[in-house]
């Protein structure tokens, strides 16, 4: 099967997260990028939960720097106890990876990217992903 060359982000298949009030889009799935993670969040209202609160301190885990980008709508974001309001088109960066990120919509229809990867090391679809892709009923890709 060749993988997709364009999308738009609503015809990108996505489902709910345990960890997110916002409809999860699994970007990097959808295309089978192998060389770092991209997935967007959706909220539906202002008030919902777009990322929940993490780091990626543990070393058993992905310990992945990450850039989120506002594509639509308005968050707010709280990173290592710091409130931010980021409109669209701002971006915010979680570069450590003991940084303490969140990230709540302020308005409907709040659209977040997320990119992200381990620095200097190979990219991996963590177990995380892998779980998330299960949840929603879908299967990693690659393999």
């Amino acid at each position: 099967m060749a993988l997709p060359t364009h999308s738009t982000l609503t015809s990108i298949p996505g489902g709910q997260v345990p960890y997110s009030d916002a409809t999860w889009r699994p970007i990097r799935n959808h295309f089978g990028i192998t060389a770092f993670g991209i997935n967007a969040y959706t909220a539906a209202r202002a008030g919902d939960s777009i990322i929940g609160d993490h780091d990626h301190a543990d070393p058993s885990c992905e310990r992945h720097q990450e850039l989120y980008f506002v594509h639509a709508g308005a968050a707010r974001f709280v990173v290592d106890g710091m409130e931010i309001d980021a409109p669209a088109g701002t971006f915010v960066s979680a570069h450590d990876v003991a940084t303490r990120r969140s990230a709540t919509a302020l308005t409907d229809g709040t659209v977040v990217l997320v990119v992200g990867a381990e620095a200097g090391a190979p990219f991996e679809i963590t177990s995380a992903e892998r779980g998330d892709l299960a949840s929603v009923g879908f299967s990693p890709n690659p393999a």
